[in-house]
């Protein structure tokens, strides 16, 4: 089954696991018509957000990199640029933040891009993305 990490517009995004596009747009339309009703989104009594993208996996985009591994090239140029960003007007880096910098390499979360705020929140590549005209019905 495909997953589906559904990015709102306050930012947030969750994935979600249907049986096909079909199921999934049953499901984010009644999420839509629920955020444009002012309605609670699920079990936990939150509101319901409105959906602004959709982005579809084959497998769950957490697994980007499990072995956590990338190759000694690539590795050597981001430690470089990473040392120097860090650097101070000393050239002095901090090394406790360097190590946190250089785990999130392989984190398969990446920063929002306040450029892109309804962009993917995974570094894995979707296999694709879901049309949203599908919603045009809900919030006309």
């Amino acid at each position: 089954m495909p997953f589906y990490e559904i990015v709102f517009e306050t930012g947030r995004s969750s994935v979600a696991c249907y049986e096909d596009d079909a199921e999934a747009k049953i499901a984010l339309s009644e999420h839509q018509r629920r955020a444009m009703s002012g309605e609670v989104g699920g079990p936990i009594g939150a509101p319901a957000e409105r959906v602004a993208a959709v982005y579809i996996y084959d497998e769950h985009p957490n697994e980007f990199n499990p072995a956590q591994t990338m190759s000694a090239e690539v590795l050597t140029k981001e430690l470089t640029n990473l040392v120097k960003a860090m650097g101070d007007d000393n050239n002095v880096v901090q090394v406790d933040q360097l190590v946190t910098e250089v785990r999130g390499l392989t984190h398969p979360m990446q920063d929002i891009d306040p450029k892109q705020p309804f962009a993917s929140r995974f570094k894995m590549k979707e296999d694709k993305k879901l049309n949203m005209k599908f919603l045009d019905e809900v919030t006309t």
